[in-house]
């Protein structure tokens, strides 16, 4: 095997196992949520639908199908076990430090060189963030793509000098690697510039102030910069969907050019002496100007520098300019989102910076040997340092909590973790720090927004309230927000405003099954059960995989008369989520409704409440099951003595069941009279009951008398089958016989 192979996998190897413990890291629950665990159309897989809203949909503001695929795939085959998707950013890193040693190789011929920039590149603790973090697919994927892009440019560029016709295939084939690139991750716009400064050197396609050259070679980047100017525009247009873009009146000019400059000098900072690194830095407003002037001025005279070397040695402007002018984009002239900087940035703008040091250091090596001891040295130095950062990767609070000890004012990091420790069951820790987090940020709806949902769990319902109507001031198509302060006052009966929080909801994102969902459970409170279904409806349009509305659309069937729409639609709540006893409670009554005594027996073969030790014991009744059913009835009636069913159906075992060991004619008046004064004597079947007990009992004279008012009854209400069989047991009672053998 060749020198390139060999050093080819010894970089492979060490970068997978350099980033081995990242495979025992959890999902965060910033961002994941969004791309991995809770987006459904990622959950299902590579799907025809899911490839469909990939290239339709934004996600945390920016439009990246490719991305979007990825996370597709990994769940097609990991599903939602972590080590699967962080291995695939490991591969990822992999095989960007192979592919940039290669590109290196082959646009320099400078074989160990390449080699030490790759492994720099591979061991800074800078990238732990693009790699150890899920949701930073993006990242990886799009340099993997932008990588290959810059390869297949290089050989355009010799398939040109030779006028080979395939100069042309490696010409399209860039173009199509960018656009590829562009659809991982915005950031890839760059491209066309790097390419030109590659043009200078290594390539040497141009020299000095040739400016027809230049021309000429702008010209030919024509395709790949028009390429960027529209993923500009798709950007801001996506990021604009997501308001992650500050406008005017959040920044100044003035605090975005003093922002940038010092952003400049902090990513240096970074690259020089990576320490102290944290998740999420947040943005200070109170930068003094003249450390923005202090840093605009290094940079300048650092720019003016390599710029004047150029001519003896072109890496060092190549290289600065690479970095400088990859970070433009994120560097805070447009900012998004409230961050100062991310380390997640430096992932290809730092090849630039390590191209400068690794060739100037080979021109020193040459003059003083003992530098090539830096290189072996920097390498192990940056592994460490990145070993050591990969555990506060592991989870949740443990990453923000580190972000809270290296930064100041880390409102985020502050909110993420009281969201832990809240999940965690301590509501009042997370209390104490969604205040300290609304204390360094007043204007950070989320901190309300869980305040708010704290509060509440605390039975603190009107001081929730007061933080939802906060976080919703600040944000109002805050969705989560909005459903929250609808769940509050529909639980205070307080339906109408409750609705135009679900109604807000569904308007800020059409996609919110929950906020359809809940809607429907607000109508169902209220007794509107026709009302609620086409709200389970699109609820389950929008996410089939929901048990819960599946549930409450089988109920609402249910009480609207459609008993064989319901019963599958609690059959298919049952699939999805078979351990919820109230679904496995609605399905049994149904299958009983619909006379499936069986399929009941067996769907509620393992009660837990009163209502389900009922309606097994009626399937079992109707099997011929007797004695499993008063058991049954039993264990209902001692978890709810006042339960008029079972005490109905008791009795009417107790009166009429033709073994004699399971009647008990005075236990049956007892368990019947207390069941129709439940019912307010309303209902002539609990009456029947009644009249059979008293017959049983020896007292005929009751049991005519009362089943006279049941016939009656049942005469007024329609119930025509009760009215003759009224009749049949009169006929019993007047001959003093007792009834036997036949369910009511």
């Amino acid at each position: 095997m060749s020198r390139s192979r060999w050093i080819c996998l010894a970089l492979a190897v060490f970068t997978v196992a350099l980033y081995a413990p990242a495979l025992s890291c959890k999902f965060l629950a910033f961002d994941d949520p969004v791309y991995v665990t809770e987006n459904r159309h990622v959950q299902a897989g590579l799907t025809l639908p899911g490839v469909a809203w990939a290239f339709r949909a934004t996600v945390g503001g920016n439009w990246h199908p490719l991305t979007m695929l990825s996370h597709m795939l990994d769940c097609q085959i990991y599903g939602l076990r972590p080590w699967g998707h962080h291995l695939t950013n490991i591969l990822l890193h992999a095989g960007n430090t192979v592919l940039l040693f290669l590109v290196l190789m082959r646009l320099t011929g400078a074989t160990w060189r390449s080699a030490c920039v790759a492994v720099l590149f591979s061991a800074h603790p800078a990238h732990v963030e693009s790699v150890a973090w899920v949701a930073e697919r993006k990242d990886v994927l799009s340099a993997f793509f932008w990588l290959l892009a810059v390869w297949a440019h290089v050989r355009f560029v010799e398939e040109f000098k030779v006028q080979s016709p395939k100069s042309k295939v490696f010409y399209r084939l860039t173009i199509l690697l960018f656009a590829l690139a562009l659809m991982a991750k915005p950031m890839a716009v760059t491209l066309p510039f790097v390419l030109l400064l590659l043009d200078a050197w290594p390539l040497a396609r141009v020299r000095g102030r040739d400016w027809p050259t230049w021309r000429r070679l702008v010209l030919e980047k024509g395709p790949l910069l028009l390429l960027s100017a529209v993923w500009c525009g798709i950007t801001i247009w996506a990021q604009g969907i997501g308001q992650a873009v500050a406008t005017r009146a959040d920044l100044s000019v003035s605090e975005r050019i003093v922002h940038t400059m010092i952003s400049f000098v902090h990513y240096l900072c970074v690259m020089v002496f990576p320490w102290h690194l944290a998740a999420y830095y947040p943005y200070q407003h109170h930068e003094a100007a003249i450390w923005g002037a202090g840093a605009g001025a290094a940079l300048l005279l650092v720019t003016w520098l390599v710029v004047a070397a150029a001519p003896r040695r072109p890496y060092l402007a190549v290289g600065w300019l690479w970095f400088m002018g990859m970070l433009v984009p994120v560097i805070g002239l447009v900012q998004v989102g409230g961050q100062a900087w991310a380390d997640r940035y430096l992932y290809l703008p730092s090849i630039g910076f390590i191209i400068m040091v690794i060739w100037a250091g080979a021109e020193w090596a040459a003059r003083f040997p003992i530098v090539k001891l830096l290189v072996p040295l920097s390498g192990a130095a940056l592994a460490g340092m990145t070993l050591a950062e990969l555990p506060y990767w592991k989870d949740t609070s443990t990453l923000y909590g580190r972000a809270m000890e290296v930064t100041a004012n880390n409102y985020l990091a502050m909110t993420l973790v009281g969201v832990v420790d809240e999940d965690n069951g301590k509501p009042d820790a997370a209390i104490r720090l969604y205040r300290q987090a609304i204390a360094c940020k007043p204007s950070y709806p989320e901190a309300h927004f869980f305040l708010g949902r704290a509060l509440e769990t605390k039975g603190r319902t009107g001081e929730a309230m007061i933080q939802y109507g906060e976080a919703l001031r600040l944000r109002p198509d805050f969705d989560a927000a909005q459903i929250m302060a609808g769940l509050l006052l529909a639980g205070q009966k307080k339906f109408d405003e409750a609705a135009v929080h679900y109604q807000a909801a569904c308007k800020a994102n059409p996609e919110s099954a929950a906020a359809q969902s809940d809607w429907g459970i607000a109508l169902i409170k209220q007794g509107r059960w026709q009302e609620s279904i086409p709200h389970f409806e699109q609820a389950l349009r929008l996410d089939s995989t929901l048990a819960e509305p599946h549930h409450d659309l089988g109920v609402a069937y249910l009480q609207t008369g459609r008993l064989a729409d319901g019963t599958r639609e609690l059959e298919t709540a049952l699939k999805l989520n078979p351990d919820d006893a109230a679904i496995r409670l609605s399905l049994g009554g149904a299958l009983n409704q619909e006379q499936q005594w069986a399929e009941a027996a067996e769907v509620l073969s393992h009660p837990a409440s009163a209502e389900a030790q009922f309606q097994l014991g009626v399937a079992l009744e109707h099997l011929g099951r007797i004695g499993e059913a008063v058991n049954h009835y039993a264990e209902a009636l001692r978890q709810k003595p006042d339960f008029p069913e079972a005490l109905q159906h008791s009795a009417w075992i107790a009166a009429t069941d033709a073994r004699a060991e399971l009647r008990n004619g005075a236990q049956a008046v007892q368990m019947a009279a207390r069941a129709c004064d439940l019912t307010g004597q309303k209902r002539p079947s609990m009456l029947l009951t009644l009249a059979a007990a008293y017959a049983e009992a020896g007292r005929f004279d009751d049991a005519i008398s009362t089943i006279d008012r049941a016939k009656t009854l049942a005469g007024s209400q329609g119930q025509k089958e009760l009215e003759a069989e009224a009749v049949r047991l009169r006929a019993a009672f007047a001959g003093h016989r007792p009834f036997r053998g036949q369910s009511n």
